[in-house]
């Protein structure tokens, strides 16, 4: 958090950013307009940025791969607790459309740098599902540790086991 306040206060204050261009955008240190509204939004404002628009799409993107991947480790849901599977469906949409409200008036050299730090992440991402990591060799390497015998138990192991045998035993007795 200390992080992201610093670069809130970082963008629009610092005088190097003042006046310098980028594509479109004219000043960094101030929103980058490509579209004037007739009209004022509230919270929005009465243009549209596109590099608050890019790092919007960007961060949906990487919400949605970071949201099925973990869809595949998420262990089920426990009584009493949130679906916490269900609330990442709805930030996937809202924490996009918050960013496109809080950073279309903001300097524009902060919607640069979220959009090109999601989309470096998002590549990296990608590269290393599709060509670094191997899942088939990592199967085949599970499937092989299965097959292997057990170790010798330790001393220790056998009567910690003993003990939750013994506990298992107590409590089925009781009922």
């Amino acid at each position: 958090m200390p992080v992201f306040f610093a670069l809130f206060k970082f963008f629009p204050t610092n005088l190097s950013l003042r006046q310098k261009g980028f594509l479109w955008a004219n000043d960094l240190s101030s929103y980058d307009s490509v579209f004037t509204l007739p009209f004022d939004i509230p919270w929005y404002g009465n243009h549209v940025s596109l590099f608050t628009i890019l790092a919007s799409t960007a961060i949906f993107f990487y919400m949605k791969m970071n949201q099925s991947q973990q869809a595949n480790m998420q262990a089920p849901a426990q009584e009493g607790m949130p679906d916490m599977g269900k609330m990442m469906k709805y930030m996937i949409y809202f924490s996009p459309i918050m960013m496109l409200f809080f950073f279309n008036s903001y300097a524009s050299g902060l919607s640069l740098y979220y959009f090109v730090s999601n989309l470096l992440t998002i590549t990296i991402m990608l590269v290393i599902k599709n060509f670094v990591i191997d899942e088939a060799k990592i199967h085949a390497q599970i499937e092989e540790n299965k097959k292997k015998p057990e170790k010798e138990k330790s001393k220790f192991r056998q009567r910690l086991d003993s003990a939750m045998k013994q506990a298992q035993e107590q409590q089925a007795k009781r009922k």
